[in-house]
């Protein structure tokens, strides 16, 4: 389809410089050159297919899974706020440790090994879901699912960073998040008429995903060439700088804007009177920002330097979430927002290109994750702090806070030569 458009413009442009005689071989030329150069764009081979595949169902199931767990627990199940913030808050931590601990075992064996455990331990959980009522089993399901959620966006990650070039991860980060818009609208829909229904399609989801990646480890017959067998070697590697100052520099920074923009929707509904339909449509365009910051992010990259990229970005996203400190207009409120999801989204193609390449890098990817998910267990208590003692408005400048790590980061470009 995208062929047959092109070549229907290319047909009008000749036709109408014929109209003018206007006409010669080098503009054809440079008309096909630019021609084939687009298709390329979208010209993917079958393992690229097969990732963007597993990461469309890999989102759609994890946005459906944490739409509905919450009214699961509490509606269906009947448990109460504490025993729901307990599950919730021991599954966060497990998730987080195990997803860093997995990260350095998928630095010794195949990543997607790991990637098929954590996604059979999810399968198992929510099993667990369907058939369990017990608070404990309940418990031991939700940790389960979430132990594949977390672990599967750090491994893909470093997965396609290693076999996927910048112009095939534009696409991916192009296409993989609009696909998810309607994930939670179709997990709401199936759940007001059935929760197990909802959960067995996630469920059904999931073990598509793992014959997907079944089918790619069948596919990469070299996954790794350098996989880490002595455990010194690999404990030296973790002294290096290298290894991990890149990687808490951005989970500080993930853990900065996770807290400065946690409230932004009881904010925008209760301070600045905007109403669900608006709030809707806020989440919405996220999904747009996120799938537009595909293309800059490489142009920005290949200009200037995956590290100088991250900075960039960083500080831009700062000083636009800074700046609803001054929006009093839900319209307005949606189009700032929409302006700092564009940059956050704008780092995933130099931190998938430069994490990717290092040899411990299931860790580091992992790292970022983990950190910042265990930071942001007292994410609430700051961001509640703020908003009592100081006034609601202020947790915004909390973001500018993301341009210190930013700044840090250029002392340690000359690390990492892969700029």
């Amino acid at each position: 389809m995208v062929k047959l458009c092109m070549y229907v413009i290319l047909l009008l442009e000749l036709f109408g410089k014929l109209k003018y005689k206007n006409i010669n071989g080098n503009y054809i030329k440079s008309k096909l050159r630019k021609l084939v150069k687009f298709n390329k764009f979208f010209i993917l081979n079958k393992e690229v297919k097969l990732y963007m595949l597993s990461s469309i169902l890999g989102v759609i199931a994890t946005r459906m899974f944490d739409t509905i767990i919450q009214p699961y627990l509490g509606i269906y199940l009947q448990f109460n706020i504490s025993q729901i913030s307990l599950i919730i808050l021991i599954s966060t931590i497990v998730g987080g440790i195990l997803t860093m601990s997995l990260g350095i075992l998928a630095d010794f064996v195949s990543p997607y090994r790991i990637l098929i455990f954590s996604l059979i331990a999810t399968s198992i959980g929510i099993l667990f879901l369907v058939l369990s009522n017990t608070f404990l089993l309940i418990l031991i399901a939700v940790a389960l699912a979430y132990i594949g959620f977390s672990a599967r966006v750090p491994l893909m990650r470093t997965i396609i960073g290693r076999r996927l070039s910048k112009n095939e991860l534009s696409v991916y980060f192009t296409i993989v998040p609009l696909t998810s818009v309607a994930a939670p609208l179709i997990s709401v829909s199936i759940a007001q008429e059935s929760y197990a229904i909802d959960l067995i399609l996630i469920l059904v989801i999931i073990i598509i995903l793992l014959f997907i990646i079944l089918n790619i480890s069948s596919i990469v017959s070299n996954i790794r060439s350098d996989k880490i067998k002595d455990i010194r070697t690999y404990i030296n590697l973790i002294k290096d700088k290298k290894t991990l100052t890149l990687p808490l520099l951005l989970a500080i920074i993930r853990f900065i804007f996770m807290t400065s923009f946690l409230y932004i929707p009881l904010y925008f509904t209760e301070i600045i009177k905007g109403s669900l339909l608006e709030l809707g449509i806020m989440f919405s365009t996220e999904a747009v920002a996120i799938s537009l910051a595909a293309f800059p992010s490489k142009l920005l990259s290949n200009k200037l330097g995956d590290i100088s990229s991250l900075m960039i970005t960083r500080v831009s996203a700062a000083i636009t979430y800074s700046l609803l400190y001054f929006v009093n207009s839900p319209i307005l409120f949606v189009l700032v927002n929409f302006i700092g999801t564009l940059f956050i989204a704008m780092d995933n193609i130099p931190e998938v290109n430069l994490i990717s390449k290092m040899k411990t890098a299931n860790l580091a990817m992992s790292l970022i994750d983990s950190l910042s998910t265990l930071l942001s267990i007292c994410s609430p208590v700051i961001a509640l702090y703020i908003w009592i003692s100081v006034f609601p408005k202020a947790i915004f400048i909390i973001s500018l806070f993301v341009i210190i790590p930013s700044i840090i980061m250029l002392n340690y470009k000359k690390l990492y030569r892969v700029d």
